[in-house]
C-alpha cells in the first residue's frame, strides 16, 4: 500500500483533472460558481488518391514478306498481355487502399462524444469498452515514463507487464462493480437505467502549460486536453444523485481520447494489484 500510494504521488502531473472527487460526495458540496470552458477541435480529412497513366507507341514498316507481318503480329499480342497484366495490377491496389480507409476510426469526433461513451460504458458495465477508449501513444508515453523516471518504484519490474491490459481492463471491472453497488444502495433502479449529463461546462479545458508540461512528461503530442471532475448519477430521484468517477480526456489528430494517465491516477491505481 506504501508504494501504491507513492506511485500515486508520482503521478500527481500526469493528469488533465486538477480536481478529483470522491463517490460518495454529496450535491450540495459543489460550487455553483463553478464554470467551465470546452476546448474546441477540428477533424482531419484523409483522402487516397491513385493515378494511372498508360501509354502504347506502334511502329510500323510496310513490307511484302509474309514472314515480316508475322513478326509484327507476335510483337502485338506481347503489347496486348502486358497491358492487361498491368491493369489488373493496378485495380489490385486500389482496391486494397480503398478496403484500408474503410477501416474503423478510433477515438470520438468531440470531447463531449468521448465523455458520453465513457459513462454509457460505465453504466452498462462494459470494462474492455473503456479500455479501447484509450490512446495507445499515451499508454506507451505512461510506461516509459515509469521505467525511466520512477524506475525505483517498480521494483525492478517492467511497467509493461505491471500495467498489462488484462490487469487495467480488471481495475477498470472493480471500478465499475463500486459505482454499482453505490446504485444498489440508493435505489432498485438497474444500473443501465441510471443516466448521466454531459454539457460543455461539465467539461475545463486544460490549460496551454499544463498541456506542455503533460506532453513532456510523457513524450506525446496531444493538441488539446480537457478535465472532467463533476458529473451525476441519477436515477430519476433527486435523492439518489450521488457523483461520480472523474476522467480526462485528450486530443490527438483531430480524434478525442479517453486519458490513460489521467484515469490511472485518478481511480484505477486504487484498484490495481500490480505487483503480482
Amino acid at each position: 500500500m506504501k508504494l501504491l500510494t507513492r506511485i500515486i504521488t508520482a503521478f500527481a502531473v500526469l493528469s488533465v483533472v486538477y480536481a478529483t472527487c470522491g463517490c460518495e460526495k454529496k450535491q450540495s458540496d459543489l460550487s455553483g460558481s463553478d464554470t467551465y470552458n470546452m476546448a474546441s477541435s477540428t477533424s482531419d480529412v484523409f483522402s487516397v488518391m491513385t493515378t494511372g497513366e498508360k501509354t502504347a507507341t506502334t511502329t510500323v514498316t510496310l513490307s511484302v514478306t509474309a514472314d515480316v507481318t508475322s513478326a509484327e503480329t507476335t510483337v502485338s499480342t506481347n503489347v496486348t498481355e502486358v497491358t492487361t497484366a498491368a491493369e489488373i495490377t493496378t485495380v489490385t491496389t486500389v482496391t486494397t487502399e480503398q478496403q484500408q480507409t474503410e477501416a474503423p476510426k478510433k477515438g470520438f469526433d468531440t470531447c463531449i462524444d468521448a465523455a458520453m461513451a465513457y459513462y454509457d460504458a460505465y453504466l452498462r458495465g462494459d470494462p474492455e469498452a473503456v479500455y479501447n477508449m484509450f490512446c495507445a501513444d499515451e499508454i506507451e508515453g505512461y510506461h516509459a515514463y515509469l521505467d525511466t523516471e520512477q524506475a525505483d518504484l517498480l521494483e525492478g519490474k517492467n511497467a509493461q507487464v505491471m500495467f498489462k491490459r488484462s490487469k487495467v481492463i480488471s481495475a477498470i471491472n472493480e471500478s465499475i462493480k463500486r459505482i454499482h453497488s453505490i446504485m444498489a444502495e440508493k435505489s432498485s433502479v438497474p444500473p443501465d437505467q441510471w443516466t448521466t449529463t454531459i454539457v460543455e461546462q461539465t467539461l475545463r479545458a486544460t490549460g496551454e502549460n499544463e498541456l506542455k508540461d503533460f506532453n513532456k512528461q510523457l513524450g506525446t503530442h496531444f493538441t488539446n486536453a480537457s478535465g472532467c471532475g463533476y458529473v451525476y448519477y441519477k436515477d430519476g430521484n433527486e435523492e439518489h444523485d450521488f457523483l461520480g468517477n472523474s476522467c480526462g480526456f485528450v486530443e490527438l489528430d483531430g480524434r478525442w481520447y479517453l486519458s490513460y494517465s489521467t484515469v490511472m491516477h485518478a481511480e484505477l491505481l486504487t484498484y490495481m494489484d500490480i505487483y503480482r
